[in-house]
C-alpha cells in the first residue's frame, strides 16, 4: 500500500525523476524547529500549514514536541506590527492555535526565544530517545542554532539515528551571517556546514543529513492556487475542526507577497519531501494531503 501511494505522489508531481522512497517509513518521530519571530516571515502560514499537512496523516502522536520562534536572538525588529500583531505574537498564534485546530494535543509547543535552554534541553532529550526502531527526522526551518545546539549536547551514539533536513541557505547560514547593516542583529551559532563537519563523520556519531532545493518556488505560488482550501469539500471533514481550514487560510493571508497576490508556505515543503520522497512539491499535492483523511465522507 506505501509503494501505491508512493507511486501516485510521483504521478502527481508530473514528473517521477524527482521522486526518491520517502524517508518516513511510517516508524519514529518528527520534530519541527522554525523561526517567524525575526526576518522572514512566511513561518506564519508555514507553522499552521505543517500542522495541517501532519495531522491530515494522523501523525500527530509523532511529533512530541514543536519548536517555534527559534530565532532566539530577539524578535519583531523587522516586523514590528502587522495587522495589530508583531511578529511574535502571529507565530504563538499559528503554533498554538495550529494545535488545537489540528488536535496535537499531546505535543510539547516551545517558543524557543523565551528561553532558548528549554528548546536546546528538549531537543537533546528527544535526539537522546532514538534507535534503529525509533528514529528521529529534524525539520530545520529556521536558523540552525537550535538544532546544533542540541546535538552538541546528544549523546554521540545516537546521532546516527536522527535525520536533519533542511532547504534554506539562508536558514543554513544565518547564524553566522547576520543581517547587514541591523545594529540589533548581531550573533554567532550553529551553521548546517558546522554541523556537517561536527557530527556526520564517525568521530562526530554519524548523524544524517539532508539538503534539498530550496522550496520557494514550489510552494510560494498565486493565491488563486490554494482556493481550494476555502473551496474543497474536505473543508467539512468530520476529522477536522470546525473552522481550522478557514483558520487556516487566514494564516496564509497574514504573511502574503507581491502585493497580497502570493501565499508561501515554502518550509512545508521538507514535511512534503519527508512524507512523500517529492522534493518539488506543489500546491496541488498539499491538497491531495488534507484531502485524504479515511474518515472523511463527503
Amino acid at each position: 500500500m506505501r509503494f501505491i501511494i508512493f507511486l501516485f505522489f510521483c504521478f502527481l508531481s508530473k514528473n517521477i525523476a524527482l521522486c526518491t522512497t520517502p524517508l518516513w517509513m511510517g516508524n519514529g518521530r518528527i520534530v519541527v524547529s522554525c523561526d517567524g519571530n525575526e526576518h522572514d516571515w512566511d513561518d506564519w502560514a508555514a507553522t499552521a500549514m505543517n500542522l495541517a499537512v501532519l495531522s491530515s496523516q494522523k501523525l500527530q502522536e509523532k511529533v512530541p514536541i514543536y519548536i517555534y520562534s527559534d530565532h532566539i536572538w530577539g524578535s519583531n525588529q523587522e516586523r514590528s506590527n502587522v495587522k495589530g500583531m508583531s511578529a511574535y505574537e502571529h507565530m504563538r498564534e499559528s503554533a498554538l492555535k495550529g494545535a488545537a485546530f489540528f488536535k496535537f494535543n499531546n505535543t510539547r509547543m516551545i517558543c524557543a526565544v523565551d528561553n532558548p535552554e528549554v528548546a536546546y534541553e528538549a531537543l537533546k532529550e528527544e535526539i537522546n530517545k532514538s534507535s534503529k526502531e525509533n528514529p528521529l527526522f529534524i525539520i530545520a526551518a529556521g536558523p540552525m542554532q537550535v538544532v546544533g545546539e542540541a546535538l552538541n549536547r546528544s549523546a554521540k551514539d545516537k546521532r546516527k539515528y536522527v535525520t536533519v533536513i533542511s532547504h534554506s541557505g539562508w536558514n543554513n547560514n544565518h547564524s553566522d551571517n547576520p543581517q547587514k547593516n541591523l545594529w540589533w542583529d548581531i550573533h554567532t551559532g550553529w551553521t548546517f556546514k558546522e554541523m556537517i563537519d561536527n557530527f556526520s563523520t564517525e568521530d562526530g556519531g554519524k548523524c544524517n543529513f539532508v539538503k534539498i532545493p530550496d522550496q520557494n518556488l514550489n510552494l510560494q505560488r498565486d493565491r488563486k492556487e490554494y482556493d481550494w482550501l476555502r473551496l474543497s469539500p474536505a473543508r467539512s471533514c468530520p476529522y477536522y475542526n470546525d473552522g481550522s481550514w478557514d483558520w487556516l487560510y487566514s494564516r496564509l493571508e497574514s504573511c502574503a507577497v507581491k502585493k497580497g497576490r502570493f501565499f508561501d508556505v515554502s518550509d512545508t515543503g521538507m514535511i512534503l519531501f519527508l512524507l512523500t520522497g517529492n522534493n518539488r512539491a506543489t500546491p496541488a499535492i498539499l491538497k491531495e494531503l488534507l484531502e485524504s483523511p479515511l474518515q472523511c465522507q463527503y
